[in-house]
């Protein structure tokens, strides 16, 4: 088990280039929630609840800039 509490830790980022957490899909000029992992790489998640994620998705254009 990972004892350093400092990675478990979500914090509040402004993702100004596209990330994709690990529970929603692409996030870009918008606020999601990230922490480093025991690799050293940065995870992503948005925290939305799954009625809001729906939304978001039936409200995306079939074509960009639509």
């Amino acid at each position: 088990m990972d004892n350093d509490p400092a990675g478990k830790i979500w914090s509040e980022w402004y993702a100004w280039h596209p990330v994709l957490p690990i529970d929603d899909s692409v996030y870009w000029l918008e606020t999601v929630y990230r922490r480093e992992s025991p690799e050293g790489f940065w995870q992503y998640r948005s925290f939305r609840p799954e009625c809001e994620r729906r939304q978001a998705l039936i409200d995306m254009p079939v074509c960009p800039g639509a």
